[in-house]
Parts: structure tokens; C-alpha cells; sequence
């Protein structure tokens, strides 16, 4: 555990987040930036960008190269790991990660959007079987059958420290390219449909196929920002903001494509820019 409490804690390191932390810095805040993608794929493979007034005719790659370079200029605390959850309190946020857990003063999600639609039970069982997190869950499967379903090569070394614990691990890999797992793992390249159970998780489905499981493990780019933290506001399927980008939890903003169209990066960064200047003021009502 991290024994700094910081002033704001940023999960995403996209435009947006690069944005809120870039700002952050030079308002003089501490400032936790959460980043385990290679900030921001999506617009790294964009080939041409030219709606960013005053950067013509450049590419992804090199915007955000040049996004990161100006933002860690100013040493804001990069932490490369992924937020699982967030628990808020009286007087700080308790962020947990697969290796740690952080404290923070205010929040600001810049998480993008999740590319993929949640399975059928999958809220349902959230906690009674389903998990985004081996390293924090796997203990509670040790000696039981587990799928995971996957979306990166992350969930590669997941599987493998759940077949350390687990009697059987089924893995579900719904990328291309996956590295030769551990014996003892068995693949399956089938789509996953549905999570099937009474109380707790009993089945996988795919297809015509159904895997007896105790628990589905589930490792996307980044989960569901209300399975995340509880409680939070949505409008449909992005998170509900008010315009100085506040939500419905005090101290918690959000910026970027996770608060809905239009998904551009002009838009990303300003949202970045007006989240942190609202927890900056938050905090300054919290000092008085």
C-alpha cells in the first residue's frame, strides 16, 4: 500500500487523462495517473488526424507521443497498473489495483469506452463468481474449475497464475496472436454468450457448448466503469456529468469518451481540463 494520500487520482492515461493530469501538475496538485494501456491505443493507430486545431496533418502515434512527453514533463506520478476498484471514504478514495492499493483525495475516470457488451449475468454475478481480477479473487477458486475470457494478451499471465491454484483453468482468448500458455491450461476459441448460475456462477455457455465452472474471470482493456465504483450515475451507457464534469459521487469527475459522443480528441482534452479544475476547487472547499 502506497502511503501517500495524493490530491487526484486519474484513471486512463488517453487524451483526457493526459490533459487532467498535465493541468493538475502545474496547479501544483499531486497527481496519481493510472495508465496500463501505452496510453491510448485506439488513437495511436489512427493514420492521419487533422480536426486538432493548431496540430495539422499528424499522425496518432505522433500526437500522443507528443501528449505524453508535455505531460510527464511536469512528474505526475505514473502508476502502470490497472483500478479494479474504487471504495470512496470521509476524507479519501481507496483505489485497488491487481498489486496494490492507493489513496486519493478526488477521482477523475478518463477510462474511454469498453468496446465490448457485457455477457448476459454478468452484472448478476458480479462478486458471486464473476471477477476482473485473478491476483485479487484467485485465492477464493483455489482447488475449483475457472474460465477466463479475455481480450488482451494480460489475461495470458492471469490464466497462468490461476492454473498455480485453480483444478482446471479454461482459457478463452477474443484477440488474435496469443503466446503458447502453460500446460495443463485449455484453450478454447469459442465466443462466450452467457454466465448461467442460481446463487453463484455454475455455468459458462458458448454456443451449443456449456463449460461447469465456479468462476468466470473476465479481462477487458478496461471494465465497466459502474461495476468499478457502485453507486456511480449513468445516462444509458456513458457516465452522467454535469458540466463542470462532477458526477454523481462528490469528489469523483470524468472526462472523455466515457462520458459520451462525440468520441474526439478537441473534446477529450477539454473535458480533461475542466475535471481537474473542478477537484482542484473541490479540494479547496474541502480545506476551508
Amino acid at each position: 500500500m502506497s502511503n501517500e494520500i495524493f490530491d487526484i487520482g486519474i484513471i486512463g492515461g488517453g487524451p483526457a487523462g493526459l490533459s487532467a493530469a498535465l493541468t493538475g501538475r502545474i496547479r501544483n496538485k499531486s497527481v496519481a495517473l493510472f495508465e496500463h494501456m501505452d496510453f491510448s491505443l485506439k488513437l495511436q493507430k489512427a493514420h492521419i488526424v487533422d480536426n486538432y486545431l493548431g496540430v495539422p496533418q499528424v499522425t496518432g502515434q505522433g500526437m500522443m507521443q507528443q501528449f505524453v512527453a508535455h505531460c510527464t514533463a511536469h512528474n505526475p506520478s505514473i502508476i502502470k497498473e490497472k483500478v479494479v476498484n474504487i471504495f470512496p471514504g470521509d476524507d479519501f478514495f481507496t483505489l485497488l489495483t491487481p498489486g496494490a492499493t492507493y489513496q486519493v483525495r478526488t477521482v477523475i475516470i478518463a477510462t474511454g469506452v469498453v468496446a465490448t457488451t457485457l455477457f448476459h449475468g454478468e452484472k448478476e454475478f458480479l462478486g458471486k463468481g464473476v471477477s476482473y481480477c485473478a491476483t485479487c479473487d484467485g485465492m477464493m477458486y483455489k482447488g475449483k474449475d475457472v474460465a477466463v475470457i479475455s481480450y488482451t494478451s494480460e489475461g495470458e499471465h492471469e490464466a497462468e497464475y490461476l492454473s498455480e491454484l485453480c483444478r482446471t483453468v479454461y482459457y478463452l482468448p477474443q484477440y488474435k496472436d496469443m503466446a503458447p500458455l502453460r500446460s495443463g491450461i485449455k484453450v478454447i476459441h469459442e465466443k462466450p454468450q452467457t454466465i448461467l448460475g442460481d446463487v453463484v456462477v455454475e455455468k459458462l455457455q458458448m454456443g451449443k457448448e456449456e463449460l461447469n465452472v465456479h468462476g468466470v474471470f473476465i479481462i477487458r482493456m478496461s471494465d465497466p466503469v459502474e461495476n468499478i465504483l457502485p453507486g456511480l450515475a449513468l445516462d444509458g451507457e456513458v457516465i452522467k456529468v454535469n458540466r463542470d464534469m462532477s458526477t454523481s459521487i462528490p469528489g469523483v469527475f470524468a472526462a472523455g469518451d466515457c462520458t459520451g459522443k462525440p468520441w474526439q480528441i478537441a473534446k477529450a482534452t477539454g473535458e480533461g481540463l475542466v475535471a481537474v479544475l473542478s477537484a482542484i476547487t473541490y479540494l479547496g472547499k474541502k480545506d476551508k
